[in-house]
């Protein structure tokens, strides 16, 4: 059994750029500054709405927070092996690591 999409000659290929991709890393162009983010998770409950972002110039993982009943938000910067922790827990993450939130 081949997996892959019909079609398009993936069969047996990696899909994820940084697997394929080029050797060398390509600055985004002017028309793509935009997508620079990603959003991979966001949930929302309570008035507080929570985001994991992947930058994808930099690599860099973060988790922002807004409390909509305060206007309060802030981000924290978190690594690949802590990201859904960061995400599930927030507050809990940034006393952790001490940062104000």
């Amino acid at each position: 059994m081949r997996i892959g999409f019909p079609g398009t000659g993936t069969a047996g290929r990696h899909l994820r750029p940084e697997v394929d991709g080029p050797a060398h890393e390509v600055p985004p162009g002017p028309d793509m500054m935009d997508q620079d983010t990603a959003e991979l998770a966001y949930r929302r409950g309570a008035g507080i709405e929570v985001t994991l972002l992947w930058h994808r110039t930099t690599g860099e993982l973060t988790v922002s927070v807004t409390d909509a009943a305060s206007g309060a938000s802030f981000e924290l910067p978190v690594a690949a092996d802590e990201a859904l922790t960061a995400f599930h827990h927030p507050y809990a993450y940034a006393a952790i690591k001490g940062v104000a939130s």
